[in-house]
């Protein structure tokens, strides 16, 4: 018996949807540093060098150039970049706070950066001895500060990251009645879009700073980002062999709970941030497992006493699949140890 199930495109009870608020405020962050380069950029244009210089140095100096006609459009299609992917992640995420001050925070930063580029250039004979010092950083930075601190509330009241509290225990499985030799899988894939989105970010902020600051600043964002894209997303499957967790798509790396660790199965609703502290794969004391958005879990109670969570929507028939097995799988057990 192979049971799958589609996902259900109706939002859960108690999600709210995404507003348009917050997502708007973020993507008009953007444009304004857009609009800042542009009005930087015509007024300096006569005063520029071409090539200009738009790489520099852990000194300061100028090692990489960009020809004057090709400069604008590379700086613009890097914020309308970083706007498209903040506004996403902001949307996906149903306005929550943080990611709205993140989003605007990198609109100052690349916002200001791209503007400190162009009045380093400003009134250089040639690129070659254009300097950037860390003041120009260190504004950037203030500037990315400044448009968090105006964005956050400008951007409504989003859903808060929940306050930490003590998890609710599992809700009892439906029960399911297996034959001797009866075999069942049950599989589904579980993803989360802000994940992907910030993986995309990630990546994109690190081919930004590869042109600007060099590849030992930009390559770690490059690799997070891969490995966030690649993780977004994981398989759940219920079977003979217990409960497997893998990446989407990928033999490894993967989690799997043998049916003799098992001592309960149920389900329950999760947030990342209460019961594990965060998305991904993450570990508590007592508590482990797979949680890439909020809602419908597979709770497993391990022999050990500890827990094993992953979200996943239909987790009451996985839940109820996975404690009939393991129920099959311990009579099973007690009949051959009193055979012997």
């Amino acid at each position: 018996m192979t049971l799958t199930s589609r996902p259900s495109r109706s939002p859960r009870p108690g999600q709210p949807a995404a507003g348009p608020r917050a997502p708007l405020v973020v993507a008009a962050a953007h444009l304004l540093a857009c609009a800042a380069f542009l009005t930087v950029f015509l007024t300096r244009r006569d005063r520029l060098p071409d090539p200009v210089a738009t790489h520099f140095s852990g000194s300061g100096g100028a090692d990489g150039f960009t020809t004057l006609g090709a400069f604008p459009y590379e700086a613009l299609g890097m914020l309308l970049g970083a706007a498209l992917l903040c506004t996403g992640l902001v949307y996906a995420t149903r306005g929550q706070r943080v990611f709205v001050g993140l989003g605007c925070a990198v609109a100052g930063l690349l916002g200001a950066l791209t503007v400190a580029v162009l009045l380093s250039n400003a009134g250089a004979e040639t690129a070659d001895g254009v300097r950037l010092g860390p003041q120009a950083l260190g504004l950037a930075v203030a500037a990315a500060a400044v448009a968090a601190v105006l964005g956050v509330p400008a951007g409504g009241r989003g859903p808060a990251a929940p306050q930490p509290e003590a998890a609710a225990g599992p809700e009892a499985a439906p029960r399911f009645e297996l034959r001797e030799g009866e075999s069942v899988l049950w599989t589904r894939s579980a993803g989360s879009r802000p994940l992907l989105a910030g993986g995309g970010y990630l990546m994109a902020a690190g081919a930004v700073l590869v042109p600007l600051a060099g590849w030992a600043s930009g390559l770690g964002l490059l690799a997070g980002g891969a490995v966030l894209c690649a993780c977004f997303a994981v398989r759940v499957t219920v079977d003979r062999h217990g409960l497997t967790v893998n990446v989407l798509g990928l033999p490894r790396p993967r989690v799997r709970i043998p049916l003799d660790r098992i001592a309960e199965a149920g389900h329950r609703d999760v947030e990342p941030l209460r019961d594990l502290g965060g998305w991904g794969y993450r570990a508590v004391p007592g508590r482990s497992g797979f949680a890439l958005r909020s809602g419908p879990a597979v709770v497993v109670r391990l022999t050990t006493g500890s827990e094993f969570v992953v979200t996943v929507d239909d987790a009451a028939t996985a839940a109820a699949l996975l404690a009939a097995l393991a129920e099959r799988a311990r009579g099973a057990a007690r009949t051959t140890a009193e055979g012997g």
